[in-house]
């Protein structure tokens, strides 16, 4: 997305990592040296606040393999962020192709696709266009709705075409946003590189949230968050849970970020959606599809995905 509007805050904002904000909470363990410890990194990634949590009894094993992590997440938000000016999206939004795409970007957006056919369009990455709409004009109606007007046939996944060594658009002017799925896709990346190294209890929360076992083989992870209602908390053990809502980024009392692609303007069926699943990249995508279909379309969802757990308010 385009930054537009320096009053406009999201949670999904992808800014890089601010080396003076990271900050290693390394716990002592007092009973037995060779007892793991729990070893928690805290910063700003992704936009938004960050934290890794994991236990290892070699804590500076575990805090080189955070470096590893930190270190990936600046390299995939090289690819996905649109506030990096010559980022991968970026220039993909720019020139209408991209040759020599990097994998990753490819296999967001043929998820992303797969995505976009399972929910009938509900979930679309090509609305980047109503975003630069609604940041330029929610406070004139007129000239919005003349906006929404001219972005009426760039709104379809069906406009980008997607190769292993290219990724182009079918027609001028269309633009992509991926602040749907990549936050997801980058938290299963870390989790990955973590269970790689041999950790069997971490907590990745990077904006949406994935696990590898329980905390510290004692208990589930217990995640509470402010959208979900009558529901205290979550358990997550090697699951995933991810949450969107129009409070992510408002451009007005009106109008926000998550767009229904039918009336090409925001939704507001439901407040919030959080959604449990299998990976942070599926968790994430639903979950920003959840609040972009009515209600009733959420049911057939829940049968084309059944391992899924899905709460709105």
């Amino acid at each position: 997305m385009h930054k537009t509007n320096k009053s406009i805050l999201s949670r999904r904002k992808f800014l890089k990592i601010s080396a003076c904000s990271l900050a290693f909470s390394l716990t002592p363990n007092i009973l037995n040296a060779n007892e793991r410890e729990k070893i928690s990194w805290s910063g700003i990634a992704l936009g938004a606040q960050s934290n890794m949590t994991l236990f290892h009894k070699n804590k500076l094993y575990a805090k080189d393999t955070l470096d590893i992590c930190i270190n990936e997440i600046k390299r995939l938000e090289n690819i996905f962020s649109l506030f990096i000016p010559n980022s991968s999206i970026c220039l993909l939004n720019k020139n209408g192709n991209l040759e020599n795409s990097p994998k990753e970007l490819v296999e967001v957006l043929k998820f992303a696709e797969d995505i976009s056919i399972k929910t009938n369009g509900a979930f679309d990455v090509t609305v980047q266009p109503l975003w630069v709409a609604h940041a330029k004009y929610s406070n004139n109606r007129n000239k919005l709705k003349k906006a929404i007007k001219e972005a009426k046939n760039l709104i379809s996944y069906k406009n980008i075409q997607i190769k292993e060594d290219k990724i182009s658009f079918k027609k001028p002017n269309v633009q992509i946003t991926l602040n749907g799925i990549a936050q997801g896709y980058i938290t299963d990346k870390i989790t990955s590189i973590l269970r790689q190294k041999g950790f069997t209890n971490v907590l990745v929360d990077l904006g949406e949230l994935n696990s590898i076992g329980g905390y510290n083989e004692q208990r589930d992870w217990n995640i509470a968050t402010p959208y979900l209602v009558n529901t205290p908390y979550l358990k997550l053990n090697n699951q995933a849970m991810a949450s969107s809502g129009g409070y992510g980024t408002m451009f007005s009392k009106r109008y926000h970020h998550l767009f229904d692609t039918k009336t090409r303007t925001s939704a507001n069926y439901i407040k919030s959606a959080t959604v449990k699943a299998n990976n942070a990249t599926l968790a994430d995508a639903l979950a920003t599809a959840i609040c972009v279909m009515p209600k009733k379309e959420n049911e057939k969802l829940k049968s084309t995905y059944p391992e899924i757990e899905i709460y709105t308010s």
